[in-house]
């Protein structure tokens, strides 16, 4: 609102969108200035990353402490595993489940690893590397299957270890959908891990009764 000095005839304040100035020079007026939160793309594209990958990590934050266990000093688990996820995760806009590190380490990670669903058993296979640079026999298979639509996340440290070159990992007859299976190694300290590895995408489907159990 604007105001005048009665004593002096000088007008100052707001008047509608113009303000009005009293200066050493005289009386002058300037247009408000226009708020202006529109966002680059560069920062509405950052802002979609950031949206996914806390959506993605979720319902992992147990699992992170394990996952990211060689972080940085100066990074929690989940700021580890967010920066991993913006370095690795995205291909333009959009986040690609083959390109995540669910784990992130120095470990050597699996080889010719796979996984497959039968009845509600998943089976993860890979190769006795354990004479590779940083690999050991003694090294334990990490396992974790996961439905990011759900928000649903199965994750075990197994007794399995390299040498083994496989094990199973028994999930609810319940679940139904399609999961995302991934796999690393960690040492008997478990104070060092491997980069995870994509095992592909597997389908649970309702689970058909024995005879015997109806």
């Amino acid at each position: 609102m604007a105001k005048i000095n009665v004593f002096s005839g000088m007008i100052s304040g707001k008047l509608g969108k113009m303000v009005i100035v009293n200066g050493k020079n005289g009386v002058y007026v300037r247009s408000l200035p226009t708020p202006n939160d529109r966002k680059s793309e560069g920062q509405l594209k950052q802002r979609s990353k950031m949206q996914q990958a806390n959506a993605f990590l979720k319902p992992l934050k147990e699992f992170l402490k394990t996952a990211f266990v060689e972080r940085k000093p100066n990074q929690n688990p989940y700021q580890a595993a967010t920066s991993c996820l913006l370095k690795n995760a995205f291909t333009d806009n959009e986040m690609d489940y083959s390109h995540i590190r669910i784990t992130e380490g120095s470990l050597c990670p699996p080889q010719k690893a796979s996984a497959s669903v039968s009845d509600h058993v998943v089976i993860f296979r890979w190769e006795d590397n354990s004479t590779d640079i940083a690999a050991k026999e003694s090294d334990k298979a990490v396992v974790l299957i996961y439905n990011p639509e759900q928000q649903l996340a199965f994750w075990e440290i197994k007794k399995e270890t390299r040498k083994d070159k496989y094990c199973l990992h028994l999930l609810d007859n319940s679940l139904t959908g399609k999961f995302l299976a991934y796999m690393a190694f960690i040492n008997k300290k478990e104070d060092r891990i491997s980069n995870s590895v994509f095992l592909g995408e597997l389908l649970l489907e309702t689970h058909l009764q024995d005879p015997e159990e109806e």
